[in-house]
């Protein structure tokens, strides 16, 4: 095969110096698991420790049979001698050991790091720390060379650099610069009318020219949004052992895509992540472009997409590590901090005791997420008015239900049936009923909504509910059902078998009682109803034996306008949580209030203490702690344009992380993004229209800035998957450039398996863009995996970037990149065009510049031997495998 190579250059890997994730995981896995089983006999607390042997100083911990201990392995050696612990915890340990036993620096006495005391905080001193500071007016600073800069960050950077005596680099040519550009606004290559476009262009505006266009495309918010997403953990399924499917989670990722292509206010798209289902009471709502729907409370879906343990044995370790989880991720997100590292005790390095993290676990704990209808102010009055011209069912009530000993009939506590449901939609009647619910009691078949109770502990092993409705099959299943949600998993699923009249519909709770349950009654078809007249919590297996009376429901199949479901949050019996202490929900101290953190408040702050508190956490960031909140968005934005942050830890701005390489910049940067109104595009426009962005890449660092920190150059970027398929179906004209909707499931290859395996997709994902394939927690597309996607279980601001063999090994043999290649070369041998002239359009579409003359001979002559379409294939496909397609200059 001919041998094609790209212009000589050294293609560095920035590191991204993340957080130091060892240490993190140690506080978050390992030391609450000592504290509870271990620091009792082998720290500080005790006069002398068993075996002399301390595990609360990092010595002890190195100690090799550590691992042996815990993991039961030797008949003389088993810790701890209450019992083995869980396989996950022993996994933990495993793993930490493999990362090479991580542990911070000792600090005594090491007993007060399991004390729930808080320790005594000096809060002037932490609030003068980079992170904690108001944001500053800084003013941009006088340079020598006055040629160079065209915006005020040029002044920043260069300012630095002429005090180490370093020049910029050159200016990279314009054809370089659209490509990254491109890439970087919209993750695809430009297209062959672009790159004419632009180099046709001789304007002084020609570059501004580009990004205005590109910040209207609509693939704008494609690439933005999957950044964004890293951030979420987004997954659209649990995980564990069924890989179940989280309803409606293609949702958020649709909302976000339009929320970045809309411009919408940072502080806005914060607030309604954090409490979108609140913010539409306190300003205008935020209605979609066709008026059907309200878009703010699809953003709590945030709180959704955590891992889910199918059946969990204790309920109460559940919600607790679903809440830490929640808090671990928003505060990284939003804040920069890892406030979850306190959990079992005050955080190790920062500001924030063990009470802030439990003020925060309240509001997480008073929050509960809903299947929700969504409909605007609009559609729900044209949907009533339609409802109201109809005539509604009426049908009588069958017989008493007669109890039986062990039965119970599920009353939520109020003594009122289905009085005190959560309503959704249209479907079950403005307030629900007390003695029977009907999907269809407004007298159409269409008419859509849910029914939730409120949470309760599951007190019996069997439910039994009387119902009846229309069976539906395949995908639309799930559109009319009964759920019981345990522990927030949507547990059992009950349907009605389309018989005519009454049925009772059973199942057992798959694991011990006392579960955190709700109930949900669904109908979101727009063909068919559902009905429910008892639910039974019961001992007994069989349901009642009962003769029903036969009726028939003569039903109007009237089409009411459409509704929109989403998952959305909402609050449940608000309340404060008591302080675990060393983390366990079984050990609890004090109560803790709602409240945020104390080393960014602004003052005493009263929660309303009817609601969750999520409205005010919301309005604390975006007010309060608006400098910190806006310095963490700054820098992952210049991340992704400049290859790092100018705080390289983008998650943890707290005193693990680096320190900012330019603060002055950076605070800079964060004014002028809230004066500018939070506009995230703005933002864009000043960062790729600077001098520093069309700089090129050199070949090897400067000696005195080794890590670049001080951005003297451009640095070569790798392309992530995604991008990289993107890329090659732009390429080979398979695209297809739709925007949202529902996920397209993932292509699984024979050599993929595992728990909960869906049936594949198509190979090509129907040429959609990689945003839209289904992310499977048990089934991520290889080819993501490969280039470094991130594993979805919190939030990841940089992702790893690695150079193995696999990824050369994927892209030779992976079965898309091979049938992309041949689409590509059938497209070039049908064009007509000669052989010179279709390898030059290879080259212009692969790399954005002609091929140079070696380049261009050994291809044509490669041809020459191998006829077409088979070799424009093959030709092709070495092209997408080489680095200067995979990496941006």
């Amino acid at each position: 095969m001919v041998r094609l190579s790209i212009p000589t250059l050294t293609l560095l890997l920035t590191p991204i110096l993340a957080a130091d994730a060892g240490e993190e995981f140690f506080e978050k896995k390992i030391r609450p698991v000592l504290a509870a089983k271990c620091y009792s006999c082998h720290s500080a607390s005790v006069k002398e420790p068993m075996a002399g042997l301390r595990l609360d100083l990092r010595a002890g911990l190195s100690n090799r049979r550590l691992l042996e201990a815990v993991g039961y392995q030797s008949l003389n050696l088993k810790m701890p001698p209450t019992g083995k612990l869980p396989d996950e915890v022993i996994a933990d340990f495993r793993r930490w050991a493999e990362m090479g036993s991580p542990a911070p620096a000792d600090r005594e006495p090491a007993a007060a790091a399991a004390s729930p005391a808080p320790r005594s905080i000096d809060w002037q001193k932490a609030r003068d720390y980079w992170a904690f500071r108001p944001l500053r007016k800084e003013e941009p600073p006088a340079v020598r060379d006055t040629s160079w800069p065209r915006q005020p960050i040029d002044r920043f950077l260069l300012a630095r650099l002429e005090e180490k005596q370093l020049k910029p680099a050159a200016e990279a040519s314009k054809r370089i610069w659209l490509r990254r550009v491109t890439f970087d606004l919209t993750g695809l290559p430009p297209t062959r009318e672009e790159v004419d476009s632009f180099l046709s262009d001789a304007s002084a505006e020609a570059h501004e020219k580009v990004v205005d266009r590109l910040l209207r495309s609509p693939h704008y918010g494609e690439r933005w949004g999957r950044h964004w997403l890293d951030l979420m953990r987004f997954a659209e399924t649990n995980g564990h052992e069924f890989d179940n499917t989280k309803q409606d989670a293609w949702r958020y990722r649709d909302y976000v895509i339009r929320a970045f292509n809309q411009d919408l206010p940072y502080d806005r798209f914060v607030m309604e992540q954090i409490a979108g289902d609140q913010v539409v009471f306190v300003s205008n709502p935020r209605v979609s472009a066709d008026g059907a729907y309200i878009e703010s409370p699809i953003g709590t879906g945030i709180y959704w997409f955590g891992e889910v343990l199918n059946s969990a044995t204790d309920s109460g370790k559940s919600r607790a590590d679903q809440v830490d989880n929640q808090i671990d991720v928003i505060s990284k997100t939003f804040l920069g901090l890892t406030v979850s590292c306190a959990r079992c005790h005050d955080h190790k390095f920062d500001p924030i005791p063990t009470a802030d993290y439990y003020a925060m676990a309240g509001i997480m704990h008073s929050t509960v997420i809903q299947e929700q209808v969504l409909d605007s102010p609009a559609r729900r009055a044209e949907i009533v008015n339609m409802a109201a011209a109809l005539d509604p069912v009426r049908a009588r009530r069958i017989d008493p239900w007669q109890p039986r000993p062990g039965d119970d009939l599920f009353e939520d506590f109020t003594g009122k049936y289905f009085d005190k449901w959560m309503i959704a939609g249209q479907a079950f009647g403005p307030q629900p009923a007390q003695g029977m619910v009907n999907s269809a009691q407004t007298g159409t078949l269409s008419a859509v909504g849910s029914l939730t109770s409120t949470k309760f502990k599951m007190p019996k092993l069997w439910v039994h509910i009387r119902m009846r409705g229309t069976k539906l099959e395949g995908k639309q299943k799930d559109d009319i059902r009964v759920t019981v949600v345990a522990d927030e998993h949507k547990s059992i699923n009950f349907y009605p078998t389309g018989k005519e009249g009454w049925e009772w519909r059973s199942s057992r709770m798959t694991k011990e009682i006392g579960r955190t349950c709700s109930i949900e009654i669904v109908d979101r078809a727009l063909d068919g109803y559902l009905a429910v007249d008892k639910i039974l919590i019961s001992d007994n297996e069989q349901p009642p034996a009962e003769e029903f009376s036969e009726e028939k429901w003569a039903l109007n199949k009237i089409a009411l306008p459409s509704s929109t479901w989403a998952m959305m949050a909402r609050d449940e019996n608000p309340h404060n949580v008591k302080l675990h202490i060393r983390g366990s929900h079984t050990n609890l101290g004090e109560d803790v209030p709602r409240g945020v953190l104390q080393v960014v408040a602004d003052g005493p702050r009263v929660f309303n203490a009817h609601s969750s508190g999520r409205l005010e956490l919301a309005q604390w960031m975006t007010g309060p702690a608006r400098s910190l909140t806006a310095r963490v968005m700054v820098n992952r934005i210049w991340q992704h344009h400049f290859g790092q942050g100018l705080a390289r830890t983008p998650d943890n701005f707290g005193k693990t992380g680096q320190r900012p390489s330019h603060p002055e910049l950076l605070d800079w940067l964060a004014n002028s993004f809230v004066e500018s109104g939070w506009s995230v595009k703005k933002l864009h426009r000043q960062m790729v229209l600077s001098s520093a962005y069309r700089m090129e890449s050199r070949p090897k660092p400067v000696a005195a800035d080794a890590r670049n920190d001080l951005l003297s150059y451009m640095p070569v970027r790798r392309l992530e998957g995604e991008a990289i398929r993107d890329a090659m179906l732009s390429i080979s004209d398979r695209l297809d450039p739709t925007p949202y909707g529902p996920s397209i499931v993932p292509h699984i290859s024979r050599y993929q398996d595992g728990r909960g395996k869906p049936q594949s997709g198509p190979l090509d994902g129907q040429g959609r863009r990689s945003i839209y394939i289904q992310v499977r927690r048990n089934f991520l597309t290889p080819m993501f995996l490969a280039f470094d996607y991130p594993l979805p279980i919190s939030t990841i601001g940089a992702r790893s970037v690695s150079t193995v063999p696999s990824q050369a090994l994927l892209m030779m043999n992976n079965e898309l990149v091979a049938e992309l290649a041949s689409a590509w070369g059938r497209t070039i041998a049908q064009s007509g065009m000669s052989l010179e002239q279709g390898v030059a359009e290879m080259y212009r579409r692969a790399f954005v510049r002609e091929p140079e003359a070696w380049e261009q001979a050994e291809a044509t002559a490669f041809l020459d031997k191998h006829p077409a379409p088979a070799g424009w294939g093959e030709l092709a496909k070495v092209l997408f495998n080489s680095a200067e397609f995979i990496y941006v200059q």
